[in-house]
């Protein structure tokens, strides 16, 4: 299995490439491909803000741009950084300028294209948190991304950009961008697969020991602090004080689905699986002793190599308990 790149300039790359390393996440920290050239006798280097299509082996990553460059004299060696994050040199859209806007009564997919519709993207907000209506909901002298990264926090979901299309979907939900559902990866200690896996660590103590979450808002009748309370005993306390019931209850749920959902840590060392993406599902099956089993939701995939190869591949996830 190889790295490879298309563009203007990929051949000559792919030639001089010394080692990599291709990151791809599921958070603000957008999707990354680090690369050493060697470039001794070489004269030339690849313009800030060239576009690349992506692929480890036959599986598209995405297109990515060279965000970061640097050289040194000894070793020969031209370093590039690429992102999936949209790169501007004159950034004549003002995606990273900080902005104020504020919305009243407005679904997340209203906000989320209101503010990234102008900077050329397509929305995809997933089902699960298109019915969700926010009362208010206001961006201060913020960013682009840094804001869609807070609202989508405050939901327990993800923020990501793949392929020129703005993703909003609930950690551990297996789609990608266009909603399709990501391949699941299973593991397994016998069969054809046993020699894939080089190493598992979990940490057991990741959880919260929470089975539900009370939160309060101020009645505006009565003036007095409500108490809401999603799940059973023991519960969760959130500290802020909220507007109405219905907002009170959002929050509570999204808290408790983040409890559920982030289990134990799980590292994973394995060779590569070019169809490993974050956002994804990992499988630990029943051939493994029973306390490393389970299904987890892959928080980042991480592929490095020397020379065009793939070498190696790590993946950090959570259990999702099931």
């Amino acid at each position: 299995m190889q790295l490879r790149i298309e563009g203007k300039n990929a051949a000559m790359m792919m030639e001089l490439l010394k080692n990599w390393q291709l990151t791809d996440g599921n958070g603000i920290e957008n999707d990354s491909l680090s690369m050493t050239l060697f470039s001794e006798n070489v004269d030339g280097i690849p313009a800030k803000g060239e576009k690349y299509q992506v692929y480890i082996g036959n599986t598209y990553r995405d297109e990515f741009q060279i965000s970061k460059r640097s050289i040194s004299l000894r070793p020969s060696e031209v370093r590039l950084v690429l992102c999936v994050a949209p790169f501007n040199i004159l950034d004549t859209t003002g995606y990273r300028e900080r902005k104020s806007s504020s919305w009243p009564n407005a679904s997340i997919n209203q906000i989320v294209s209101d503010c990234v519709t102008p900077h050329g993207f397509a929305v995809f907000v997933h089902p699960e948190l298109q019915k969700i209506q926010i009362e208010s909901m206001h961006r201060t002298e913020e960013s682009t991304s840094a804001f869609i990264y807070r609202l989508a926090k405050q939901y327990d979901a993800v923020a990501k950009i793949v392929d020129g299309t703005y993703v909003i979907a609930p950690k551990g939900k297996a789609k990608s961008a266009t909603g399709k559902k990501i391949e699941t990866i299973t593991l397994s200690l016998n069969g054809n697969q046993a020699s894939d896996l080089t190493n598992i660590e979990i940490d057991l103590d990741g959880r919260d020991d929470f089975l539900g979450v009370k939160g309060y808002y101020l009645s505006t009748d009565s003036g007095e602090r409500v108490a809401v309370v999603v799940g059973s005993t023991p519960c969760k306390v959130i500290r802020n004080e909220f507007s109405t019931q219905p907002e009170t209850e959002q929050a509570c749920s999204t808290e408790l689905r983040r409890i559920q959902r982030e289990g134990q840590r799980v590292t994973i060392s394995a060779l590569p699986n070019e169809k490993a993406f974050a956002e994804g599902l990992v499988v630990i099956d029943n051939t493994f002793p029973s306390a490393f089993r389970g299904t987890s939701s892959i928080d980042s995939v991480c592929f490095s190599g020397r020379g065009r190869q793939v070498s190696t591949m790590t993946i950090q996830a959570t259990l999702t308990g099931e």
